[in-house]
């Protein structure tokens, strides 16, 4: 196979890819700095997304400017070693695997916050309380569900913490119905 007409392409895409010159790279280095720069750019990938549902400008801009870097390196790496088909498994391995970082990172640095809905029929005021004894803010609405009153608690906790608001609901009313929403702003309130 002819890849010469991809030349122009490789040599403009190498100084902007750190300036990486892939003839130099030994070849069985190659294939794992792919998977390498491909998985980084998939978890940068997947973390701008979530940070642009909160309207993070500021760490969004660093994201996607780290992401197209090491998408630029990684491609050029491939598209300099076209002759050797395990590159494309490397960069398709890595694109896999870098998705599900992504979502392993975002949910330890749990940025932001979440609002937990609880609809409680007979364990409104427990749950309250003990999200409160949390020091968790939690605030109960009186209202009606199909077979009568029910307590419908709204409670706006840090993501990281959203676990254990969930795990107090359940413990008190195994029947509760819960959803969680992330947020993308929030202010005022008690620990506001």
């Amino acid at each position: 196979m002819d890849f010469s007409a991809y030349r122009p392409l490789i040599e403009l895409l190498q100084p902007i890819a750190y300036g990486l010159d892939w003839t130099q790279v030994p070849p069985e280095i190659v294939t794992p700095l792919i998977f390498l720069l491909r998985t980084g750019d998939m978890s940068f990938s997947t973390l701008k997304v979530l940070f642009v549902a909160r309207g993070r400008r500021g760490v969004t801009w660093l994201i996607a400017l780290s992401q197209a870097l090491l998408y630029l390196a990684g491609i050029a790496g491939v598209i300099s070693n076209l002759d050797r088909p395990v590159n494309l498994l490397a960069y398709s391995l890595g694109f896999a695997t870098g998705t599900v970082t992504g979502m392993v990172i975002d949910r330890r640095i749990a940025a932001g916050h979440s609002l937990v809905r609880i609809i409680s029929p007979a364990c409104g005021a427990a749950i309250l309380n003990e999200l409160h004894q949390a020091n968790l803010g939690a605030t109960e609405f009186p209202a009606s569900g199909r077979d009568g009153a029910v307590s419908v608690i709204y409670s706006f906790v840090p993501r990281r913490l959203v676990d254990e608001a969930v795990q107090i609901a359940k413990e008190l009313d195994p029947g509760a119905i819960l959803s969680v929403v992330d947020v993308r702003s929030l202010s005022g309130g008690w620990r506001a």
